[in-house]
This record gives structure tokens, C-alpha cells and sequence, in this order.
């Protein structure tokens, strides 16, 4: 993996994507002071994966009318500015109008970066993706660190919240703001319907969603799983999910070593697997100690599963545009439909049935993977659902 100032400015920009849609580690402070029920809280995160879902499936004259540098210095300012609005906002129109903003500006970037990445470091794209992975990982490490310092010294989350926004922008800014963006060789366009309608693209897609469900299901509502159900403070809860984002951390900077001992297709089952059977003391217990154990060790089992996914779906075609959308298209059903099924399930029957969904898309994810052999190396050259 070659490391130069656009490749840092990447990692830069996921560290922002983490930190400033990072709204599970600020929920609990957030409804203190704003009254909102579950599903309305769960919108927040939500935004994001929707707006991943209307630019895939709608956006493809978009990402043809502007360059791949345009895009991401557009999505660069839209994660900087929602964050902004959504730390300031003290309603829940402007704290929503901020994960809208904040959304639509990282689901840019993000439908953008792998296209890049797979032209500017064509034979190490899976190292670079994977490690790349990891900066959101640190980066939401730090976030429940800095939200639970400040209730313990009596700071407003919002400060905590918002000072590392703009520090964030502003390395990102001065690393990367002349980098040249490398573009994609241009090949006909191909239509996600087409790529979707391919069998083994789409199972190697559903499984994403199922990862990225989980993993932002997880995400959003670990912190009020620990309080809720663990019973902690509002401040030890949002502490208590650091072993999560270290677990996924120490996975994607370690999977491009693991791989090479271990064949792609057994890593995503044992992922998965691992990540069934963590649930366990996680959602269960007994005890904060056990729950933390479970946290950190789904942490670490879920973290190959996202950029492993994207791999295999790059390996199937060459038009890496329409590949990025639709890794997208994966990531924003999961990163939506996560967040918003608990929140929607918790109002109505409570947050500890409402986890119920987490082992049911883990146990689909591990169907979907040992039903789905991997040939290293297989390619979809003529894309054609027979």
C-alpha cells in the first residue's frame, strides 16, 4: 500500500464521516435536553444511509456531469457543515437538518472513495480499503472517550462533539486540499438493475447489507444498550462502547494480513460466526463486565466483513463507478433500516426485543456466505443474469 497526501486525506475524511455521524455515542445527552422518541433519534443516523440510497440508485448523472475530486470536496464540506448544525442545534428540526447535511455530504464521498482507491492503488486495493476502514474506527474510538470526559468534568457534549469536527476538516483540508483525485478509466456505463440482476453479484450484495446492518444497528444504539439494558450511567454507557470501535479497528488493519493465510470467502463466515455467537454476552450479560466483553469481541469479528464485501463485489466487473454505487446501495440499506428497525421495534415492544434483529440478519449474512463459493480471481466480464 502506497501511503502519499491524498490516501491520508481519505483516511482524514473517514475519521470525519465516524466523528460527525457518530450520533449513537451522543443520543442519550441528545434526549436529555431534546424530547424525542426512539424511531424520531434513529432518523438521525438514518439520514445518512438514505441519502447513500438516493444518490446510488439516482445520482448516476451526477457522478458523470462532475470529477471524482469535485465530489469529494463537495461531500468534505457537507460532513464539515452538518456536524456543525447538528452540535449547535438545541431543536429537533436543526439537529436533523444537521444529519441530513452531514449525510448527504458523506454518502458523496463515500460512494466515491473506492473508485478512487481502485484506480490509484490497483494491486493493494484491499489492504488500502481495509486500513482506510480503520481511521472511522479510531476515530469513533475517541468520540464515546470525549463525550464521557466531558459529563465527567461537567462540559457540554456539544463542545466535545463539535472541537474535534473542525480540527478533523481542518487536517483533512491542509493534507489533502491540492491532492490530484485520481478518475476512473472510462467504460460504458452498466445500470445497477443489470449488475443486481447477476445471481452471484447479488447474493455477495445482500450479504453486505446483512454486515452493514448489524454493524450500524450496533453502532447507533450500543450505548443505550448499556444503559437501558445494562443499567449503567448515561456517562459510563457511552464509555462502555470503546471496545467496540477498538475491536473494529485492530480488524481492518490486521485483515490484510489475515488474508493472506486465509481464504477470503472462510474469514466473511468466521466473521459472521464470531459475531453470532459475541451477541450473546453482549445483549445478554450478566453483569456491565460481561456486556463489554461481548461488545468488543462483536467489534472484532464484524470489522472484515465491510471491506471484504466491497472486494468481492470489485472483483466481479470493470465499470467501478456503477460498482461503487452499488456497494452504496448496500451500505445505505443497512446503514438506514439498522438504526431505524430498533428504534422503530424498541418504541413498541422496547429495546431488548427490539435486539432480535441483530442475530436474525447476522444468522442471514452467514447463510448467504456458505451458500456463496469464492473463486479468487472470478470476474463477471459480460454482466448477464444467466
Amino acid at each position: 500500500m502506497r501511503w502519499d497526501r491524498l490516501t491520508l486525506g481519505i483516511g482524514f475524511g473517514y475519521a470525519l464521516l465516524a466523528w460527525g455521524l457518530g450520533f449513537g455515542a451522543v443520543l442519550p445527552s441528545l434526549r436529555d435536553e431534546v424530547s424525542m422518541s426512539s424511531s424520531l433519534a434513529a432518523m438521525h443516523g438514518a439520514m445518512f444511509g438514505i441519502s447513500l440510497i438516493l444518490f446510488s440508485s439516482f445520482g448516476t448523472r451526477l457522478f458523470q456531469a462532475f470529477s471524482n475530486r469535485a465530489v469529494v470536496v463537495i461531500g468534505f464540506a457537507g460532513m464539515t457543515a452538518g456536524g456543525v448544525l447538528f452540535g449547535l442545534g438545541r431543536t429537533t428540526p436543526l439537529t436533523l437538518a444537521g444529519a441530513t447535511v452531514g449525510g448527504l455530504g458523506a454518502a458523496l464521498f463515500v460512494i466515491v472513495v473506492p473508485s478512487i482507491v481502485f484506480a490509484q492503488q490497483p494491486s493493494t486495493a484491499t489492504q488500502a480499503m481495509s486500513t482506510l476502514n480503520a481511521f472511522p474506527m479510531l476515530s469513533a474510538t475517541l468520540l464515546p472517550i470525549a463525550i464521557s470526559g466531558a459529563a465527567a468534568v461537567d462540559i457540554s457534549w456539544r463542545f466535545a462533539y463539535l472541537a474535534p469536527v473542525l480540527l478533523i476538516a481542518s487536517f483533512m483540508f491542509l493534507v489533502a486540499g491540492r491532492s490530484k483525485v485520481a478518475q476512473a478509466p472510462a467504460v460504458e456505463p452498466t445500470g445497477l438493475a443489470t449488475i443486481l440482476a447477476v445471481p452471484l453479484f447479488a447474493r455477495r450484495w445482500l450479504l453486505m447489507v446483512c454486515g452493514v446492518l448489524v454493524e450500524l444497528g450496533t453502532v447507533t444504539w450500543a450505548a443505550s444498550i448499556m444503559r437501558e439494558q445494562g443499567h449503567a450511567s448515561k456517562g459510563i454507557a457511552a464509555l462502555l462502547t470503546v471496545g467496540f470501535f477498538v475491536g473494529m479497528a485492530a480488524g481492518r488493519i490486521s485483515l490484510s494480513h489475515i488474508l493472506r493465510r486465509f481464504d477470503m470467502n472462510q474469514v466473511i463466515r468466521v466473521s459472521f460466526l464470531g459475531s453470532l455467537v459475541s451477541l450473546v454476552p453482549f445483549l445478554l450479560g450478566p453483569g456491565l463486565a460481561v456486556r463489554v466483553i461481548g461488545l468488543t469481541t462483536l467489534g472484532l469479528s464484524l470489522a472484515s466483513i465491510y471491506p471484504a464485501s466491497i472486494t468481492r463485489l470489485f472483483e466481479l466487473h470493470h465499470d467501478t463507478a456503477a460498482l461503487g454505487r452499488a456497494a452504496a446501495l448496500a451500505s445505505g440499506c443497512g446503514v438506514t433500516f439498522g438504526p431505524l428497525l430498533l428504534g422503530a421495534i424498541s418504541d413498541m415492544v422496547g429495546l431488548g426485543w427490539a435486539t432480535v434483529v441483530l442475530p436474525l440478519f447476522l444468522l442471514a449474512g452467514l447463510l448467504l456466505a456458505s451458500s456463496t463459493p469464492l473463486r479468487r480471481g472470478a470476474r463477471v466480464a459480460q454482466v448477464s443474469p444467466a
